[in-house]
């Protein structure tokens, strides 16, 4: 336990990261278990039953699930990229003579720890979470009024008993999955690579995205192969309902496993991305060209970051596509043809807004663990004879280069997801529609690259005002 508490005080931000990430882990599933308790409670009051079941049914549906995998694979991102800054510590102490299983155990205890300290968070923050957005929450998935009725002491630790074990199981098995990684950790080929992070994922992982990822495909090709062929001249709910929900479900698996795809495979296709756009939008500007090759350099440090904002925007695009396209194809049915109702903007952040709380954590998180290496070129771009305006252009472009790799690898699965939805449109309606958002989706992009900017130049400001010498000399550990 010493040990274990002094590794927390020598690396207070990389550990402080995964804490962020944890708490954000249990407030919100604490929040999510509190909202289905007052369903569970509203159903027994006379009136409310039927709005009850529906909210319950469409909160633990598609917001459930998807947060569940994706706050496991944000763990595994985020504790992998925390190994990755401690194989140094974790070198010497194999030296000292600690298995394997002795390291592995060790990282998980540490993850556990830090667990605890974010459920006692989580049981002060999630009630208040869970009134404040219950109001949003009934309003979008299908049960508006529904009251927010007080619980009893029992009802209430039940409900965060809940939220804490899903909390913890999605801790335990993320910080599991990096079973591999610990346990691999050579002493002296530690010490030698401790600065050179893996280049690529390992065999395991690779081979289990390309399986998620034919998994996708194949779920796209079941919906397409299970749509039925409808007359526009007999358009009704049920006969909507009935063509379009094998093919809806089909593409809604699909995302899901392309997400999951992304997070796994990611970091093997960082660097072909990188220098794929960076060699296209080739800028004049110096700074741009610095920004550029530290970008190449460090893309593999810097994947905790880029990977999880992959992965929210691939479940946003993808979940809007689908909305832009049924609403595209709907302007195109006859005047007073009854249809299902399209869910709006909002209605997909009821939706995946958990997921995507859980995607901001981790990129926080992962930003906060590469913020070391950053300052580090920052302090040898100094030395090298870098002005105050280069620094500030260099660390704010960094901001800016992150949403565009991940955009980009966040628009492949959104466009196959987009593609599959109108050819299924086609073979049942004969009517062929592409509803890309691209307009939104330039927006969103759009606002998280003056946010990843301000937030990449607010963090290097302490780095930029420090002496180079003094940066480069605690990077190497003098």
């Amino acid at each position: 336990m010493r040990g274990l508490l002094r590794d927390f005080r020598d690396a207070p931000v990389v550990w402080g990261a995964v804490l962020l990430l944890l708490a954000v882990v249990q407030c919100v599933s604490g929040m999510v278990m509190v909202m289905l308790s007052n369903a569970r409670m509203a159903m027994a009051v006379p009136g409310l039953h039927d709005r009850a079941v529906m909210f319950s049914m469409e909160l633990s549906g598609p917001p459930l699930v998807p947060m569940v995998i994706v706050g496991m694979l944000m763990v595994l991102l985020v504790v992998s990229s925390a190994i990755r800054q401690r194989r140094r510590p974790l070198a010497l102490i194999a030296l000292q003579g600690a298995t394997p299983g002795q390291l592995t155990s060790r990282v998980c205890a540490q993850v556990l720890l830090l667990d605890v300290a974010a459920t006692l968070v989580s049981l002060i923050v999630s009630p208040a979470l869970a009134r404040g957005l219950y109001p949003f929450a009934t309003r979008q998935l299908e049960a508006d009024g529904l009251p927010f009725l007080p619980q009893d002491v029992t009802g209430m630790l039940r409900a965060l008993g809940c939220g804490v074990v899903f909390g913890f199981a999605m801790a335990l098995v993320g910080s599991l999955l990096t079973a591999r990684a610990i346990g691999g950790i050579s002493p002296v080929g530690a010490l030698r690579e401790a600065s050179d992070p893996p280049k690529t994922v390992g065999v395991i992982r690779l081979v289990l995205a390309w399986i998620m990822f034919a998994g996708a495909l194949a779920s796209l090709a079941a919906g397409l192969l299970n749509v039925r062929k409808t007359s526009m001249a007999r358009m009704s709910v049920q006969v909507t309902f009935s063509s379009m929900s094998p093919l809806a479900y089909g593409n809604m698996i699909a995302m899901l496993l392309f997400t999951v795809s992304v997070c796994l495979a990611g970091p093997a296709v960082l660097s072909a991305t990188v220098r794929m756009w960076t060699a296209v939008a080739c800028l004049p500007w110096p700074a741009w060209r610095i920004a550029c090759q530290q970008t190449r350099a460090r893309v593999c440090a810097s994947s905790s970051t880029i990977i999880p904002l992959a992965a929210g925007l691939t479940l946003l695009m993808s979940y809007e596509s689908l909305t832009s396209t049924i609403t595209a194809w709907t302007r195109l049915l006859p005047a007073g043809t009854p249809t299902v109702e399209v869910p709006g903007f909002a209605r997909i952040l009821a939706l995946i807004g958990t997921s995507l709380a859980l995607v901001l954590a981790a990129v926080c998180s992962g930003y906060l663990i590469a913020q070391r290496g950053r300052e580090l070129d920052l302090a040898l771009v100094a030395v090298s004879g870098g002005t105050q305006s280069q620094l500030n252009a260099i660390a704010a472009l960094d901001g800016l280069m992150i949403v565009v790799t991940s955009s980009l690898i966040a628009l492949v699965p959104s466009l196959l997801v987009s593609v599959s939805f109108s050819i299924g449109i086609w073979l049942s309606f004969d009517v062929l529609v592409f509803g890309m958002p691209w307009l939104l989706w330039l927006a969103v992009v759009i606002v998280l690259a003056v946010m990843a900017m301000l937030g990449s130049w607010l963090t290097a400001q302490r780095g930029i005002r420090t002496p180079p010498t003094v940066v480069i000399a605690h990077a190497a550990g003098e």
